[in-house]
Order: C-alpha cells, then structure tokens, then sequence
C-alpha cells in the first residue's frame, strides 16, 4: 500500500496523545459521553433531521414565488372575472420564472462561498462548531423568509431573495462539508467509505420526506406553515448538534499551516495539484490520481444529477403523467437509493475489499511457493535454535499493538467508483428503450443500485492525500459536484429543449448516459500511488526535522 509518512498531530482529550492515536475513537468516545449511542449513529440522525429540514420548503418556495408574483402583477392590472385561474398569464409566469432563477442563482454564488467559509471554521474552530453554524443561520434565514411570505408581493420577494445572503454563513453546502468532516473524524480509515455512503443515504432519507412534508403541509395548512415548520426544524437541529454530538478541537498544526487572506479559503483546490513522490526504487514521479478522480467525478455528477429532473420532465411530456404520478416516482427512486446507501452500499465496500485482499493473499502465497527453493534449511531441533540475545528464557517476547495506519489505500473503492458510474450509464441508456408509463417506475426502481459513485469518490481522494488535509479533500470534491450540479441543469435543459422539438426526447437518455461513461473512462486513470511510496515534500520535512 502507498505510505505517506507525514506527521500527524492529533488533538485528543488524553495525555498520552500520539500522532497515531485516533483523533475519536469509539471507545474513547463511550468513555467521555454519559449516553450509550455511538457517536457515528449520532451523526448519521442529525444528516436526517437537517437535511428534512432543508427539504420541506423547496416545493412550496416556488408556489409561493408564483402567488407574490401574481399579487404584485394585480397592483397594478385590473383583477379577472370571478371562475378563473387570476395567476394563469403569461406575465405572471414569465415573472415567477425570473425570480425562481435568481433565487437559484444566488443560492448556488452564495453556496460556493458557505463551502470555503465553512472549510475555514472546521480548521479555526472545530467541526462541531461549524456544524452548529451551518445549521443555526439557515433558521435565522427561515425567520427572514416568514416575513418575506407573510409581507407578500413584491417587497416579499425581495425580502426573500435577500435572506439568501445569510447562505454564506450557513447554507447546505456548508453543513454537508461539516457532517462529511464529522464521519473521517469518528471513524476508522478503513469504515470511512462505507459510512460517507450511509451518511449520503440518510440526506436522501430526509430529502425524500421532507418534499412529501412540503407539500402535504402547503395542501393543509396553508403556504405559511412549511416555512414555519422548517424554523422549528432548524432550531430543534442546532440544539441536538450543541447536546448530542461530540466535541473534538481543531487541529492547531492544520490552521497553523493554512495559508493566510484569501489563499487560506482557496487552498482546497490545491488538492488536485500533482504531487511529486518518491517511488520505491527512488525514482521521483508525479501522481496525477486526485486530478483525474476529480475530473471523473465532474462528469459522473454531471450525469447522474440531472436524472431525477430527466425521469419527471420525460414522464411528463411522454406519457402525460401528473403531480400524484412524478411525485410517487420520485419519492419512490429517492427512498431505494436512501436504502442502498445506507444498507447496501457499506456491505459491497466491506465485501469488495476481502475479495480484493483475498486475492492479493492468493498471489502472494503463490509467490512464495515458488521461491521456496531458494530458502536455506531452517533448524528443526530444539538445541540447534539459537536464544535471542537480550531475552530471557522464561520470559516471551511482547508483540507490539498494531496500530491502525491511516495511509493504507483499498484499491476497490475506486474500483467501485469507476464501474458504478458505468452501470448508471449502461440503466440510463436503456431507459430511452422504455415504451410504457408502467416502466418508468421500474427504471426509478433500478437506477438507485449504481448510486454510491460520490460516496465512493470521497472515500478515494481521502487516501490520496495526508490525513491533515482531509477537510481540504472534502471541500475540493464537493466544490466538484457543486459546479456539475449547476452545470447539468442548464446543459441538459437544453439538451432536452432540443430533442423535444424534433419529436425524440428518447435521445436525451442516450446523451445522459454517454456523459456518465465518459466519466467512467477517465476514472479509468485514475489510480492510488504505487505501494512503498512517499510524498517527496514529506520526504524533505523528515529530513529537515532530522538535521534540526
């Protein structure tokens, strides 16, 4: 496996802290907290609540944006007769259109700043922190929105547009980072990508009900209750992070290292700088594995992203399906890939590694074998073994503990990332065979289980780089999939547009699942650095230490 020798130091509770000792282990963790569940579950509960939190409003966010708009279109225009749709003109669309695009134009500027913001707090002041500020400041954001909602017209829509400001503080960009940081740090190594997949599983979870909730809410108590019920939400979220979720200090020799202005936000980019490392035979070579895998995960989100709009937007214009039918199809796709990820998807991860590791045993011992002959004859007599020097006869020798090492690599993670986009890609092109309204709910049903190509995308890029630098890594990765996430829908929108026009929307399937294997073949380069390697700037810190 590739070892990177660089020194760690470890912020723990204890005094006898060592650069190996784990920053929070589980039972260090049973230790100091006076409750039983395992702080990882602990985790895992808050992603729900949060990420249910974050959902409810967003189906009603853009019902409400159509009825200010249609009040501030009528201050000004006479009402319609009584028996009509008052809100149907095109005006009033075209307007709703408009605002509901800088609305999400905002929100993605606002969220790209809330994920370098939130990078720098979990190195200032602790992930526990940032987390609790991600969460606490989109209820002050809500507590705006009510008054936006409750205000109306126009003036309400600039007041809700206004609150998104509050995003750079504390927004979903930035409470994904924390809670991603908050898993590699309870964590051991090797559970890592398993427990990021959960960790995914559960968001959809939340994602998935809090859309039903959304509109059940709407439908029963009125537009205001949604955007009540989430600052409730937001702030039952920011008391279970402060009484439930561990505390852990910020590593001081990470901020200490950190760049200084604006660099120290930006730093997370230079993950996917090549690094120069010294091969085993001394040779010096540089590792392009971070870039590609960040290039491949470009294209993968690009890909895979899109399809819940694609299934909704295709079911609709083809087979002429309602609210009640794209509603069910996506709750019924969110939920499966909920349950993949979080049953499923550690158990391949867990699996896939024996069978890897099995089968380098395999070839090892095969090796052996065959140099057997060139071993000399090992004494078989008790009188013809030599007594150690410095032990006792009475006494046996101590087997040091084996530590876990934090550097060791699992080549299937990245086996898994590289083929789970390529059955995406191979589920979404045969969903342009589909020639029914029935089976589009079964392509729903399939595609979830070649979900886990970002979870495992995480898993691989934190064992290509020091463990100080994890929040680094994460920040980068999901920068990532924020751009492809604000790319795929303009891109693909078109796409379809286009196709649409020429009576073969069939083709935008065909289109997505090209993206999604050409994301696969350049992960195909993609590769963990050769075993018995270091990293050359480390290789040149030991050596520095050293001489000092």
């Amino acid at each position: 496996m590739a070892k990177d020798q660089s020194p760690r130091v470890e912020v723990n509770e204890s005094s006898e802290t060592t650069e190996n000792t784990p920053l929070l282990s589980r039972d260090s963790s049973k230790e100091r907290q006076p409750w039983t569940i395992p702080a990882i579950y602990r985790i895992l509960f808050c992603a729900f609540i949060v990420s249910l939190s974050f959902a409810v409003t967003q189906v009603p966010l853009i019902y409400v944006f159509r009825l200010m708009t249609c009040d501030a279109y009528y201050e000004k225009h006479p009402l319609p007769p009584p028996g009509s749709d008052r809100c149907s003109v095109p005006e009033i669309e075209a307007g709703t259109a408009r605002a509901v695009s800088l609305l999400g134009a905002s929100t993605t500027f606002f969220g790209v700043s809330n994920l370098f913001v939130t990078g720098w707090m979990i190195k200032k002041f602790g992930v526990k922190t940032a987390l609790f500020i991600s969460v606490f400041w989109p209820a002050v954001r809500l507590a705006v929105q009510n008054i936006g909602v409750m205000t109306g017209s126009s003036n309400g829509i600039l007041i809700v547009q206004c609150s998104q400001i509050i995003t750079i503080i504390g927004g979903p960009s930035g409470y994904i980072l924390a809670l991603n940081t908050f898993v590699t740090e309870v964590i051991s190594h090797r559970e890592r990508t398993g427990y990021l997949g959960r960790l995914q599983g559960c968001n959809m979870f939340g994602t998935s009900i809090g859309f039903l909730a959304g509109g059940l809410l709407s439908d029963s108590f009125g537009i205001i209750s949604p955007f009540r019920v989430t600052l409730a939400l937001f702030l039952i979220s920011s008391v279970y992070v402060l009484l439930f979720l561990p505390w852990i200090a910020p590593n001081k020799a990470e901020a200490t290292r950190s760049s200084k202005g604006l660099t120290r936000f930006f730093g997370p980019l230079k993950t996917f700088v090549p690094q120069k490392w010294i091969m085993r035979d001394g040779r010096i070579k540089r590792e392009y594995g971070a870039l590609v895998l960040g290039a491949g995960s470009f294209f993968g989100v690009l890909a895979t992203s899109y399809v819940p709009v694609l299934l909704q937007m295709y079911s609709t214009d083809v087979f002429g399906f309602g609210t009640t039918e794209n509603s069910l199809l996506i709750s019924m796709n969110s939920m499966i890939r909920g349950f993949f990820l979080t049953l499923l998807f550690p158990r391949i991860i867990s699996g896939g590694r024996r069978w890897l590791e099995n089968r380098d045993k395999a070839k090892n011992t095969r090796s052996l074998v065959a140099k057997a002959s060139d071993i000399p004859d090992i004494p078989t007599e008790p009188n013809q073994i030599p007594a150690p020097q410095g032990v006792d006869h009475e006494e046996e020798p101590v087997e040091p503990p084996k530590l876990s090492n934090e550097n060791e690599t699992f080549d299937f993670d990245l086996l898994f990332t590289r083929f789970s986009l390529l059955v995406d890609g191979i589920l979404t092109g045969a969903a342009s065979f589909v020639g029914e309204g029935w089976q589009m709910y079964i392509v729903a049903a399939l595609l979830p289980f070649a979900s886990g190509t970002g979870s495992a995308s995480k898993g691989s890029i934190l064992q290509m780089c020091p463990p100080s630098e994890r929040t680094d890594a994460l920040s980068a990765i999901t920068l990532v999939e924020m751009i492809a996430r604000l790319l795929t829908t303009s891109i693909f929108g078109l796409v379809f547009a286009a196709f649409a026009e020429i009576g073969k929307t069939y083709l935008v399937f065909v289109c997505n699942a090209s993206v999604a294997v050409l994301g696969f073949c350049i992960l195909l380069m993609s590769r963990f650095p050769p075993d018995g390697s270091t990293r050359l700037d480390v290789e040149r810190s030991n050596d520095i230490s050293r001489e000092s």
